[in-house]
C-alpha cells in the first residue's frame, strides 16, 4: 500500500513539474526563438488595411531580430488571413494556438474577428497584445488581454469634451453608423456629456445602416437641429457619404469631429477634398499616435529596407506599435517566458518610448491609450492634403 502511495505521489509530482516548467505556458519559446501569431485581413477589399499593418509589424520585428533579438531570441511572426470573416478568424486563432503552438497572439486585426475569438483566447489564457479594434469589450475580458488602441466609448467621451471645451459647443449633432463602432461611440458621447453635466447639449443623434450611402434624410434631420458642432462617428466608408451630404446642405463653418480610424491619407483620398471643398477646413480627426518626423525615422528606415515599394500610412504605424508594445513586455519579462511571467511583466510596463504617448496596464487597467489629440486637414505648400496637429494630447 505504501509503495502504491509513493508511486502515486511521484506521478503527481511529475505532472506538476510539467505544468509549471515546460508545459503549455512556454509553447513557442526556444533558447533562440519566440514564435508569435496574428490574424487579420490580408486579401480582398480590405487588404488595404491589413497589408500595410503587417508590413509595419514585420519591419519592426525584423529590426529587433537584426539587433540580436530579445535576450538572444529572434521573433518569428505567423499571420493567418481571415478576409475580415469572423469564422475564418476563429479557424486562424485555433490554428495558431493548437497547431503552430505560438507563445502569444499579437496585433489581431478587425473588430468582428477579435470579438468572435475572444472566448478562445480567454479560455486558453494565452497573452494577446494589441488589437486592431477599439471595441470596449476588450477592456474587461481578462488579465491576458492587452489592448492598446483607444476604445470607442472612451474616444466618444473625449470627442464630447473637445466639442464642449475646444469649440465651446452648446448644440452638438451626432451622425453615426448603426454597428459596433458607432453604437459604442454614441454611448461614449452620451456618457461624456453626462459626466460634464452637459446632457442637454446633445440636440440630435441620427444613425444609418452599415453600407447605406444615401444619407439625405439623416443629414436633413441633423441640419434641422441647428448644431454648432457635428460629430461623425463611423469608419471611412460611412464618413464619406455623410461628409458629402453635409457639404451639399452647405452646413459650413461648423466644426466636424470624426474618429481616429480615419486619421489616414486613405481617408482623405476617399472623401476627395475637391468634392467637399466648402467644409474641408471644418473637419477635425482624432489621433492617438504622438510622432513627429524624427520619431518616424526608425519606421521609415526599416520600411525602406524591407518594403521599399510601400508607402507609410497610419496602418503601417499601428502595426509598428503592436510590435513595440509586445517587445516591451518581452524585455520586462526577461527569461521568465511563461504565459504567467509575461502577463505579470506586461502589468509592470510603463511604455513611453514608442509612437503611442503612453502604454500602461498597472493595477489591471486595460483601457488602452487614453491621450488623444485633434488634427485638421490642410494643404501643404505643394498642394497636398495632409493632417496637421491642432491640439495637444489630452485625456477625458
Amino acid at each position: 500500500m505504501k509503495k502504491l502511495l509513493v508511486i502515486t505521489l511521484c506521478v503527481v509530482m511529475v505532472m506538476s513539474l510539467a505544468a509549471c516548467g515546460g508545459g503549455e505556458a512556454e509553447q513557442g519559446v526556444t533558447d533562440d526563438s519566440i514564435k508569435i501569431g496574428s490574424v487579420g485581413v490580408t486579401s480582398g477589399p480590405l487588404a488595404f488595411i491589413g497589408s500595410p499593418y503587417y508590413e509595419g509589424m514585420t519591419a519592426y520585428l525584423n529590426t529587433i531580430n537584426e539587433q540580436g533579438g530579445v535576450n538572444g531570441r529572434e521573433i518569428e511572426l505567423i499571420v493567418e488571413d481571415d478576409e475580415f470573416d469572423p469564422a475564418l478568424a476563429i479557424d486562424g486563432v485555433n490554428s495558431l494556438i493548437e497547431d503552430e503552438g505560438v507563445f502569444a497572439i499579437v496585433g489581431q486585426l478587425g473588430t468582428p474577428g477579435v470579438l468572435a475569438t475572444a472566448d478562445i483566447v480567454e479560455e486558453h489564457g494565452i497573452p494577446s497584445v494589441y488589437f486592431g479594434s477599439g471595441a470596449v469589450e476588450l477592456t474587461t475580458l481578462g488579465e491576458n488581454f492587452f489592448p492598446v488602441q483607444p476604445n470607442y466609448v472612451y474616444e466618444g467621451k473625449l470627442k464630447a469634451k473637445y466639442a464642449i471645451e475646444e469649440f465651446d459647443a452648446e448644440r452638438i449633432g451626432v451622425i453615426y453608423s448603426n454597428d459596433d463602432v458607432g453604437l459604442e461611440g454614441i454611448q461614449g458621447i452620451e456618457e461624456g456629456l453626462a459626466e460634464m453635466g452637459k446632457e442637454d447639449a446633445l440636440v440630435a443623434d441620427v444613425s444609418f445602416a452599415p453600407g447605406e450611402t444615401d444619407l439625405t434624410a439623416q443629414v436633413q434631420q441633423l441640419r434641422d437641429s441647428d448644431p454648432d458642432v457635428i460629430i461623425v462617428y463611423t469608419l471611412a466608408a460611412g464618413a464619406t457619404p455623410a461628409l458629402r451630404q453635409i457639404n451639399d446642405f452647405q452646413m459650413v463653418d461648423i466644426p466636424i469631429i470624426t474618429s481616429y480610424s480615419n486619421a489616414d491619407a486613405s481617408f482623405i483620398a476617399a472623401v476627395e477634398p475637391t468634392t467637399i471643398q466648402d467644409i474641408i477646413d471644418d473637419i477635425y480627426v482624432m489621433g492617438w499616435l504622438d510622432v513627429d518626423e524624427e520619431g518616424l525615422d526608425p519606421l521609415a528606415t526599416a520600411m525602406s529596407e524591407y518594403y521599399p515599394e510601400s508607402m507609410i500610412n497610419a496602418y503601417t504605424m499601428a502595426g509598428w506599435v503592436a510590435g513595440e508594445v509586445f517587445v516591451a513586455g518581452l524585455e520586462e519579462a526577461g527569461d521568465d517566458l511563461t504565459w504567467e511571467g509575461y502577463i505579470e511583466a506586461m502589468e509592470n510596463i510603463h511604455f513611453t518610448e514608442g509612437m503611442a504617448p503612453e502604454v500602461s496596464y498597472s493595477g489591471g487597467v486595460r483601457q488602452g491609450v487614453t491621450h488623444m489629440s485633434l488634427s485638421n486637414i490642410v494643404q501643404d505648400e505643394d498642394g497636398n492634403w495632409i493632417f496637421q496637429q491642432y491640439t495637444d494630447f489630452n485625456e477625458f
